[in-house]
Formats: C-alpha cells, sequence, structure tokens
C-alpha cells in the first residue's frame, strides 16, 4: 500500500480541520487525492473503490488486498468528511450522542436546507475528484454513520456503487436482532450490505429497516482474519487485553436493571479480573504478562488504576502496552484472556487457550451479548483468583469440534477465504 505522507501530516496537525474551512470543492477533492493511500491490483482493468477509512476496517481492506487483489483501492481519511460535515451542522454536532441515528428525522439538528448544501459539496467534491482519479464506487465500515448519507445519495445518483462492509454485530446470537434495533437510522442507502455471519445478515433483512431486502445483503465472513493464514505459532506469553466496562456495557444503559448496584458489580468483576492476572503474574516471574489496551490513554490509564487501587507492582516480566499488534501478540501467546473482543474469535483461530471473566451472574442471559454464551465450554470462565490460577497453570485444550462450529456460526469461517468472498461479491455488484 502506498501510504501518503502527506496525509499523515494532515492527521497529525490538525490540517484537515483548517481546511474543511476553505469551503472549496475543488480544493477539498485536491486534498483528498493528495492525502489518501492506494492499493493497487495487479489485475488489469481492476475496478476502484473509494475506501472511507474508519477504525478497524482498514485491516478489512488491506486483507482483501493480500489475500484477494482484484480490486484498486482509494484510501480516503473519514476525519477529513468529519470535518466538512461539522463546517456545515456547527461546531458542537458532535456533541450530540443522537448524531447518526437522527440524521434523516431530526429536522431541527439537521435542517434540509444544510443538508442540501452539503450534499451539493459533496457532490461537486467528488465529481472533480474523479477528474484526478477514476473510481466505481465507495466503501464504508457501517451505515448510520451521519456524514456519509449525502455521499451514499451521491453514489445512487451517479451510479456508483455504495458498499458497506458493515464493522459490527459480533454479539450472542439471541441478541443480535435487538442490537441492530437499538442503533440505526432507519434507512440503508446502497446496492450492498456485507455482514460477517448468517444471523446478522437474517436480522438485517427481517428488521423492516428501510432499504434492506434478500437481494442486498450478503455473509461474507471477516476479511481481516485472514491474515491469521499459515501463521506459525508459539506458546511464550500470557496475553490480557483489556476491555472496559464503561465500553463494553453501554448498551444496557436504557435497561430498568442498569442502575448504580449493577454497574458496581460490573466493575469491581472487571477489575478484580485484571488484578488477578497481575497477581498471578508477579507469583510466577518465568511467565511473562502482556496487557494490550486499546490506544486512547484513557485505557492504560485504567490499568495503572487498577494497580495502584489494589497496591500491586509491576515485575520485571509484565508489560503494558496500546501499540502492539494484536496479531503478533495472539501469535505468541500460550493463553489468551479478555471479554467480548474480535481477540477472542482470533484466538480460537490459531487454536489458543481462552479465559475469561465471569459476568453471567449479573447479566440477564437475555441481555448478555457474549458470544460464547452458548458455546460455554471454549472458553474457562474465571470467578475468582483461585480459579484464574488453577486455569492459567494448567494443560487444558479446546473442544476442536465446538470451536469449529462456533467459527462457521460467527465469521462463516471457510478456510480463510473471506477476502475472497467480499471482493467477489462488490465485483458481481459492480458488473450488474
Amino acid at each position: 500500500m502506498k501510504k501518503s505522507i502527506l496525509g499523515s501530516l494532515f492527521n497529525k496537525f490538525g490540517l484537515f480541520r483548517l481546511a474543511s474551512k476553505i469551503n472549496s470543492p475543488k480544493i477539498t477533492a485536491i486534498i483528498f487525492f493528495l492525502t489518501c493511500s492506494i492499493v493497487k491490483s495487479k489485475k488489469r482493468n481492476a475496478p476502484t473503490m473509494i475506501y472511507i477509512h474508519k477504525g478497524i476496517g482498514i485491516d478489512d481492506i488491506k486483507a482483501m488486498a493480500q489475500y484477494s487483489n482484484e480490486i484498486n483501492y482509494i484510501i480516503i481519511q473519514s476525519s477529513f468528511l468529519r470535518e466538512i460535515f461539522k463546517y456545515f451542522f456547527g461546531a458542537t454536532i458532535y456533541s450530540n450522542k443522537n448524531l447518526h441515528t437522527d440524521y434523516h428525522y431530526d429536522k431541527n439538528l439537521f435542517p434540509v436546507d444544510k443538508k442540501n448544501q452539503y450534499r451539493n459539496f459533496i457532490s461537486d467534491t467528488f465529481i472533480f475528484f474523479e477528474r484526478l482519479i477514476k473510481y466505481d464506487g465507495f466503501i464504508c465500515s457501517n451505515y448510520v454513520y451521519g456524514y456519509l448519507q449525502e455521499l451514499s445519495i451521491f453514489a445512487k445518483h451517479k451510479e456508483k456503487i455504495y458498499v458497506v462492509l458493515y464493522k459490527e454485530g459480533l454479539v450472542s446470537k439471541k441478541f443480535v436482532d435487538r442490537f441492530i434495533q437499538r442503533y440505526t437510522n432507519k434507512k440503508f442507502i446502497g446496492d450492498v450490505f456485507l455482514t460477517y455471519n448468517n444471523f446478522i445478515k437474517n436480522a438485517f433483512i427481517k428488521s423492516n429497516i428501510d432499504g434492506f431486502t434478500s437481494n442486498n445483503v450478503s455473509t461474507v465472513g471477516i476479511p481481516r482474519l485472514d491474515f491469521y493464514k499459515d501463521l506459525k505459532t508459539s506458546e511464550e506469553n500470557i496475553v490480557l487485553f483489556s476491555f472496559y466496562p464503561e465500553d463494553k456495557f453501554s448498551y444496557l444503559e436504557n435497561e430498568s436493571f442498569f442502575n448504580s448496584n449493577f454497574k458496581n458489580q460490573i466493575e469491581k468483576i472487571s477489575i478484580d479480573f485484571h488484578a488477578y492476572v497481575i497477581e498471578y503474574a508477579n507469583k510466577n516471574l518465568k511467565k511473562k504478562l502482556i496487557i494490550k489496551t486499546k490506544f486512547p490513554k484513557k485505557y492504560s490509564d485504567y490499568i495503572y488504576k487498577i494497580i495502584k487501587q489494589k497496591n500491586l507492582t509491576i515485575s520485571d516480566n509484565i508489560s503494558i502496552t496500546n501499540i502492539q499488534n494484536p496479531i503478533s501478540l495472539i501469535q505468541n501467546a500460550s493463553v489468551v484472556l479478555g471479554y467480548n473482543s474480535t481477540t477472542l474469535i482470533e484466538s480460537l483461530l490459531l487454536d489458543k487457550k481462552i479465559i475469561t471473566p465471569n459476568f453471567y451472574n449479573v447479566i440477564p442471559e437475555e441481555n448478555n451479548i457474549d458470544y460464547f454464551l452458548e458455546y460455554k465450554d471454549l472458553a474457562k470462565v474465571a470467578s475468582n483468583y483461585n480459579e484464574l490460577s488453577s486455569f492459567l497453570s494448567s494443560d487444558f485444550c479446546l473442544d476442536p469440534i465446538l470451536a469449529k462450529q462456533f467459527l462457521e456460526d460467527y465469521i462463516s469461517y471457510n478456510n480463510f477465504q473471506s477476502s475472497q468472498n467480499a471482493e467477489k461479491t462488490i465485483i458481481r455488484y459492480i458488473s450488474r
């Protein structure tokens, strides 16, 4: 992938924010062109798709380029689009928690005249952009983002294919119907919607959300997990993928039981689980522990807060990181710990042992999104230090039949073919 140094500088120094105030579609298109990254297919006359880069979805694009390589990709930073959106709808627009879900319905937050102005600006920008580089359509990671609604309308009018490679929905199959209904703008504008598994696909088809039909929702799996193909593994480290209760359980905020007592129970289980792992490493100095947090500082602060609160020490065999590659961490792990994270699914791909905290006694089953809910034998569940210590010290094994069934159910696993599945589906829609 040809990376844009200029794009990195624009992100680092907040130049996208300044550029958004220029209010010129032509200059905006030129900035998009100069700051984009390009992934070229080796195939002649390959179609070209613009990917609006946000979060982990870029890893899906990289995998598709590496393991299928039938499409050219132009990677555009969503941060610039979000700044342009803010220019039209006001500096405080992102402080509204219903920003994305209410775009089509809240006329006060999103006045029709402002929508028209934003749509015209986006349209003029990407019309001029095509004079700089030809493209066949767009790919993004969710259908609800407010700043992309007018782009999807532009694509429809200009007969550009609009694809959503949906990066959400990996929850318990019992909860997926409710999950997609709690975060929706009630309207899908696009040509094809690609999902990780059939539970998600079927939930959208029967959801009655405008725009979804049995003809435009397709299951392809998780392309980025193709990176695990043919990896050589070792068992060097204990790896804890730290989890943050406020993030993990925010989906329960509107439930009647979500009160201070419930939040305190959740917080205690989370703190104790992290502390147990650190305590075990302090008592077993020959075993290396790596604690991986998300990048923002608040997540590593959470770990250090627990260390201070529990009066723990950090021995030389313990490291805390927010930058190490999760794939390499899993690849070299003897056991992986965490909660309701795709990293645990990734661990199963490499036959790694899994340990999770016990939230089952606190969260009602009908409200539990943990995808191990019906596959409990896949992971050891630790409720206290003695259980955790016993699991970490024992040589337990995965049930290969159950693991295979889980991977087929949740990531449509078919021997690392997701990247090919995704590109073939996109090309089929381009060719229609």
